[in-house]
């Protein structure tokens, strides 16, 4: 069974991903944020972590560093409100492989899920 982390500061946003993922049977684990997402992140192999960059304590721009410095192989997607084209850059240039807009479409992320897990 796939293992994918869901980092977040909203329980409601965490709620609504894992809702949207129920279908893909994962086992999912949750992180309230970046520091908790690296501690996660640390000590078990996730396939998939779906992060969002607005958080208190470290960021997900942040935690998208930490890995790339730790050549940290986890897939990461970022699900974000912040839809600069700058942001979006900076995350795919740290190793994020996919950028959705918050709230993520059921569609974008069956799709993204779907391209990374095949």
């Amino acid at each position: 069974m796939k293992k994918v982390l869901i980092v977040d500061d909203s329980i409601i946003a965490r709620r609504m991903i894992r809702q949207l993922i129920s279908k893909w049977n994962f086992e999912i684990d949750e992180a309230k944020n970046g520091v908790e997402a690296l501690e996660k992140i640390h000590t078990t192999k996730y396939d998939l972590v779906f992060l969002d960059l607005l958080m208190p304590d470290i960021n997900g721009v942040e935690v998208l560093e930490k890995l790339a410095q730790e050549h940290n192989q986890t897939k990461v997607v970022v699900i974000s409100a912040d839809i600069q084209e700058t942001t979006k850059a900076k995350c795919k240039e740290l190793g994020a492989i996919a950028f959705l807009n918050k709230p993520p479409k059921e569609e974008e992320l069956n799709y993204v899920i779907q391209q990374i897990i095949s």
